[in-house]
């Protein structure tokens, strides 16, 4: 299984690397997507794009983290891991899809197939992604395999600082909240995981009511209607009751979260608070002040803690609006003697822009990249349909409306708006600091 990176922080603005003067029209202009809605409840999207000779297929089936536990965390990890990695067509009269690449993974909203292919074989990519949604072979094999390749991710971000760093901080601002914990799971829960919770989980959550699937490519409308109707439309809908999202409490959190990591070079400091979500009109604001603060080398973090003073390796800054721990964060990899400076720096930063705000030029400079990486991002067909996927399946008809208009609105957000967001993120944020200490543990890699 080859799993989905960059675009799995659901829409992280790491959308800071765009860069000349795209404009906002061209995002802005594109044919609005077709909804294909089946009787069965299953929500097809397709945007037409005649600049590339591929067709990409998105699957997202909402399935959230808060429907595990904290002994089944990561149960959902397991099952996209199977999903990326398709058995043979079963059907033997079919000519399998050629030239494929699949891709699987899993957010604290979704689980997400994306198949990319050629036109001529969008029909057995459709008949392979029905076979994976729907007719998932749950074998002791293919669940032990997909268990020792998420152990070994697991295994490998308690060996990184930033990976870490990121993992921990969603749990220090939402403690005790039903799918605060890694996404991945943890060793524990790993070991404690049966095949048969996973199908009972699979049997419970994969119905065509719960998929939005997104095509984007070359192809007729018309094809792409009857080959969804075709595919999907004799399946039998689920039993989907909606079950709201519990909220804990914003935690008191007067110091911050110190792991220690022995041997590795590098230290990280992670400062996030709870964020918008794609249905919340405040999203752009969110996405601008995002990029502002961490973005490229004209970025006010990069300007403070690199350019000036030489206190950071590197500068991130990034909004992940999930509807169970929507966060945004700015997050530093510095050296070990650095780390209180940096930590302090980032602080005065942010307290900054909550008193004084941002000038014009940051602002427009922010806007501008967040605009220009967006329209690159619909240049491509996977990402395309993992967008639409995504935006309409975590936010419905609110999400689409967001992508379709969304360098317009990036382009209305004002000063006064960036300098709001940042007191509505920021005022009550958690903070994370892993310590990087080149000395190897003498039993543990890892201790608080």
């Amino acid at each position: 299984m080859k799993v989905l990176s960059a675009a799995f922080n659901l829409f992280i603005v790491a959308w800071c690397l765009g860069a000349g003067d795209c404009g906002a029209e061209q995002g802005a202009t594109a044919a609005a997507p077709q909804e294909i809605l089946l009787d069965n409840g299953l929500c097809a999207l397709f945007q037409p794009n005649a600049h590339t000779p591929t067709v990409a297929v998105s699957a997202s089936i909402a399935v959230p983290a808060s429907r595990e536990s904290r002994l089944t965390a990561g149960i959902r990890h397991l099952l996209a891991t199977m999903l990326g990695c398709p058995r043979q067509m079963s059907d033997a009269a079919s000519e399998p899809p050629t030239a494929l690449q699949i891709d699987s993974a899993a957010t604290r909203d979704h689980v997400e197939l994306l198949v990319q292919c050629l036109p001529h074989d969008f029909p057995s990519v459709l008949r392979l992604v029905r076979q994976q949604l729907f007719e998932l072979q749950l074998s002791p094999d293919r669940f032990e395999a997909a268990r020792r390749e998420t152990l070994t991710a697991i295994q490998a971000t308690r060996r990184r600082p930033v990976a870490l760093a990121r993992s921990t901080i969603v749990e220090e601002l939402y403690p005790r909240q039903p799918g605060s914990w890694p996404v991945h799971g943890s060793i524990a829960s790993m070991s404690a995981i049966t095949l048969g919770q996973v199908r009972r989980l699979y049997q419970d959550s994969f119905w065509p009511n719960a998929v939005v699937l997104s095509v984007s490519g070359d192809l007729p409308a018309t094809e792409v209607t009857a080959q969804v109707q075709s595919c999907f439309g004799d399946l039998l809908p689920g039993k989907m009751a909606h079950i709201p999202e519990q909220f804990s409490p914003h935690a008191a959190l007067e110091e911050p979260r110190r792991l220690i990591m022995h041997g590795v070079d590098n230290s990280v400091v992670v400062v996030a608070g709870r964020a918008p979500t794609l249905a919340d009109p405040d999203y752009p604001a969110a996405a601008v002040l995002s990029t502002l603060l961490g973005s490229g080398m004209g970025s006010r973090l990069f300007l403070a803690l690199r350019a000036e003073q030489n206190l950071a390796y590197t500068i991130q800054a990034a909004l992940t609006p999930s509807r169970a721990c929507s966060y945004a964060y700015v997050l530093v990899t510095c050296s070990q003697v650095d780390v209180d400076a940096a930590q302090a720096e980032i602080w005065r930063q942010l307290r900054s822009i909550i008193r004084d705000g941002v000038s014009d030029a940051e602002l427009e400079r922010a806007k501008r990249f967040v605009t220009n990486r967006f329209v690159l991002s619909k240049q491509r067909n996977p990402d395309i349909a993992h967008y639409l996927a995504m935006f309409y399946g975590t936010a419905g008809a609110e999400g689409l409306e967001t992508y379709q208009q969304f360098p317009t609105r990036v382009a209305k957000v004002s000063a006064e708006q960036a300098q709001q967001m940042c007191a509505n993120i920021f005022t009550r944020p958690a903070t994370v600091i892993v310590e990087g200490n080149k000395q190897p543990a003498a039993e543990h890699s890892l201790m608080n």
